[in-house]
């Protein structure tokens, strides 16, 4: 893992002077503690706070919410806007929420209705929130399931019992991508890079691959999962609450509104 890289994208987001939302449930745990292991190590302070989504205490950080529960995006989409639609308008520069891949389950409640939702979500948030700036998230992917039935079933060109929903999570991913193909997406499907599974889903729907921050600056080899070696880098940030917030640039990338 190149930490000097690491480290530079941690300070962008430290100075960058922005509050931002981060909505989410189980997987999201795993990507603060990742975040707060690389500070550590990379000796980048991060502020990272739970809060409850009313207004967080003053000063910049990573406020995090537990949204809903798995297996009912559309629940989660609802607790979201919630948050920013509170009277008292919580401050914050940048909102994101992340699903589970438990929503892309076929037994999840709505999936085949998710994206239409949250897109509706996102078009009334910026009518009501100009001043708070979205990221929109990938949902993750499953590995395949451990165990030698796995690779028995791969080896007689079997489906295990991850692939379909992987391929339900797939065709999400696809057409937020193409949805948002101008917006800022961080593409944690991508990143993630889980096993075989992940690429038997990818195989069956097409999706481009995607790293997108802002609308002017197309993905290079440098923002892809491999400038950080193996491991996710951290989530990043977008400021700009406001018109006369400065532009943030994260590793040569300026996020502009």
């Amino acid at each position: 893992m190149d930490m000097s890289a690491v480290q530079a994208d941690l300070k962008t987001v430290a100075g960058a002077g922005a509050r931002i939302l981060f909505a989410h449930q189980s997987v999201g745990r795993n990507i603060l503690e990742g975040v707060q292991a690389l500070s550590e190590r990379a000796d980048v302070p991060i502020r990272i706070e739970e809060t409850t989504g009313r207004a967080p205490s003053p000063g910049t950080g990573l406020f995090h919410l537990f949204v809903g529960v798995n297996g009912d995006p559309s629940g989660k989409i609802v607790a979201f806007q919630r948050v920013l639609e509170d009277p008292q308008r919580p401050s914050y520069d940048v909102a994101v929420l992340k699903f589970c891949y438990e929503d892309f389950a076929h037994d999840a409640r709505d999936h085949d209705r998710t994206l239409e939702l949250y897109a509706a979500a996102v078009t009334k948030l910026r009518s009501v929130r100009p001043d708070v700036r979205l990221v929109h998230v990938t949902a993750p992917l499953r590995s395949d399931p451990p165990g030698w039935k796995t690779a028995v079933k791969r080896v007689l060109g079997r489906d295990t019992e991850e692939d379909a929903d992987n391929v339900l999570r797939t065709a999400y991913n696809a057409e937020l991508r193409s949805r948002f193909a101008a917006e800022p997406v961080f593409d944690l499907a991508t990143l993630s890079r889980p096993g075989s599974t992940a690429r038997a889903a990818a195989s069956r729907v097409p999706a481009r691959r995607s790293f997108r921050w802002c609308r002017s600056t197309p993905p290079t080899a440098d923002t892809s999962a491999s400038r950080y070696g193996d491991s996710p880098p951290p989530l990043p940030a977008h400021a700009g609450a406001g018109a006369d917030a400065p532009p943030v640039t994260t590793s040569r990338r300026t996020l502009s509104r």
